[in-house]
């Protein structure tokens, strides 16, 4: 285990993560390694904004998953890492809403 994921254990340890919410981060973490084939302390925002434009287009997340992939790099960044900030804005299509459809007067009373 790399002191970096030791690190970043100990820091969801301590904010009270659930055991869900640290196999979910680390995996987000591993993935964005694996991306880059280096480790996550050696990448630059734009190379964070690269790895989330990949996401998007090549891997087509949806905007759920996209917002935990987002949390996963915030945590590692901000808080194990001690990033002023993070500047990376997944851009994400909307999901197209459907409009339900109304019943008629009709259709109400033969149902």
């Amino acid at each position: 285990m790399t002191a970096l994921r030791q690190t970043m254990i100990e820091a969801m340890r301590q904010h009270g993560f659930s055991q869900r919410t640290h196999t979910t981060y680390l995996t987000v973490i591993t993935d964005l390694a694996r991306y880059f084939h280096r480790p996550p302390d050696t990448l630059s925002s734009d190379d964070l904004q690269r790895f989330f434009n990949h996401l998007v287009q090549e891997r087509g997340l949806s905007a759920a998953s996209c917002r935990v992939y987002l949390h996963g790099v915030r945590f590692l960044y901000l808080q194990v890492l001690h990033w002023p900030s993070v500047e990376v804005s997944p851009v994400v299509p909307k999901t197209p809403q459907r409009i339900p459809e109304l019943l008629t007067r009709d259709d109400r009373e033969n149902a």
